[in-house]
């Protein structure tokens, strides 16, 4: 029942987890709301470098505020962090819940790599190195540890303007527990990574975005997660449990074998001596060739027993007969008492088959039983033999079946039934489609739908409407 009830619980939740709802931020980054500057490409949407307030700069030269980028000495690193909480995506404000119902970060970042003498849009101080560029997302908990992280190494050629290089990184993290991201871009001079010197790769721009999974997520309480363990724990130690029998069996099987083996090797050397196993296999062998002559005692007396009934069939129909001519309503009765002589006869002739069946299996297993006593005089040895010949007996569910007597002995009683049965098409101009058109649960459902659909769209309007005041009240306030 527990286990049940914990089913039930967890299909609630995944219903009312599975109508996911995404959302997402905004620039995460401390570049944030920058927009396009002038080294970036005219086709790049994403905001560039004019400041590097907010960025950790390690072996970075800073030209963010006269040239609008980033430049990396020998190997340089820009990084930044942030929470997760707390932060606007959308019409929505992420919390815990909302969190742990999945989040992605994306990364977009915009570079230039063009002094190196190899570089197709060559310039500065041109070496002969290709610089290479990598950046590294992570999602982390409460804890600062990591839950999911990606990082990829490129060194595509790329110099200023519409000849930048733009390339996206994503990480997901589908559990609980995300609530902080870290972001880190690194340029490595191809030609002396240890120097002191501005060579490197450019960095000029770049944005972070969170997208949550599932905004309506609910967790499953803490009390279920708990007894889902519990129960888990339980089945594992009772599938352990199963796992140590079968190899207990398996192991008594294997030693079984090896004794019957090794017993059948010292009748050879010692001039035949029995064995308990070769006793129980010769009595087994025995019992099978007597149950064979039995069978075949069965069948002939079955034979003799047909031969009886075919005579006196012919004799019933001969007098049957002569019957007839003289009067038709006697007729009818005595063809219905042979019917009914016929099949107690058939009824009888089986029960008797199988009374035979089962006192024949039941003085085989006695018989074999009172030799292995007779034989085997070891207790041990003894019960083990004769677990084994009762197996065997019900391998073939023989005992089961013989005992399979229906408790009612079938009759059919309305022979002379009239069959009645009416053709009319009754539904014949209704179809599912149109009956579930008209259903009025089906069209209240639709008109509810429909309510919902229009307070939405009133919703969104209203809060445009609310945007646009505010953008006229600051416009009022800034004259």
């Amino acid at each position: 029942m527990r286990i049940i009830g914990l089913i039930s619980s967890l299909m609630m939740l995944i219903h009312t987890t599975s109508l996911a709802e995404t959302a997402t931020t905004g620039n995460l980054l401390p570049n944030a709301g920058t927009g396009q500057t002038s080294p970036q490409s005219s086709n790049s949407t994403i905001d560039g470098i004019n400041s590097s307030n907010g960025f950790t700069l390690n072996g970075i030269t800073d030209y963010s505020s006269n040239f609008n980028e980033l430049e990396a000495n020998g190997t340089g690193t820009v990084s930044a962090s942030g929470t997760l909480l707390n932060i606007t995506a959308g019409d929505h404000t992420t919390t815990t819940d909302s969190l742990d119902g999945g989040v992605s970060l994306t990364s977009k970042t915009e570079v230039q790599n063009c002094e190196w003498i190899g570089s197709a849009y060559q310039c500065g101080q041109a070496t002969s190195g290709q610089d290479s560029y990598s950046t590294t997302v992570t999602i982390l908990d409460e804890n600062d540890n990591s839950l999911a992280t990606v990082t990829q190494n490129r060194n595509n050629d790329a110099g200023y303007n519409n000849n930048t290089f733009t390339y996206t990184d994503t990480v997901i993290h589908t559990g609980e527990g995300a609530r902080k991201w870290s972001w880190e871009w690194e340029g490595v001079d191809g030609n002396n990574p240890s120097s002191n010197g501005a060579v490197g790769p450019n960095l000029l721009g770049a944005e972070l975005k969170a997208t949550l999974l599932n905004i309506l997520y609910s967790p499953i309480p803490v009390a279920i997660k708990e007894e889902i363990n519990e129960i888990f724990e339980e089945l594992f130690t009772e599938f352990e449990e199963i796992e140590d029998t079968i190899e207990i069996k398996e192991e008594f099987e294997f030693k079984e074998e090896l004794i019957f083996e090794e017993e059948v090797i010292e009748v050879k050397e010692e001039e035949k001596i029995e064995t308990p196993m070769v006793i129980a296999q010769e009595i087994i062998e025995e019992e099978e060739k007597e149950e064979e002559i039995n069978e075949e005692v069965v069948t002939e007396e079955e034979k003799e027993e047909n031969q009886e009934t075919i005579t006196e069939e012919k004799e019933e129909t001969t007098t049957q007969t002569a019957q007839k001519e003289e009067k038709q309503e006697e007729n009818t009765t005595k063809t219905e008492k042979t019917e009914e002589s016929k099949e107690n006869k058939v009824v009888k002739k089986e029960e008797k088959t199988k009374d035979k069946e089962i006192k024949s299996k039941d003085e085989k297993l006695d018989i074999i039983m009172a030799k292995i006593d007779e034989e085997v005089k070891d207790i041990s040895k003894n019960l083990q033999l004769k677990s084994i010949v009762k197996l065997k007996q019900m391998e073939n569910n023989d005992m089961i079946d013989a005992y399979n007597i229906p408790f009612y002995k079938p009759k059919n009683i309305y022979t002379e039934q009239i069959n009645i049965f009416d053709n009319r098409d009754i539904y014949s101009n209704i179809t599912l489609s149109s009956y579930y058109k008209s259903d009025p649960m089906n069209i209240q459902y639709r008109k509810i739908e429909k309510i919902k659909q229009e307070k939405k769209a009133a919703s969104k309007a209203k809060s445009e409407e609310k945007k646009q005041l505010l953008i006229e009240i600051e416009a009022l306030k800034n004259g």
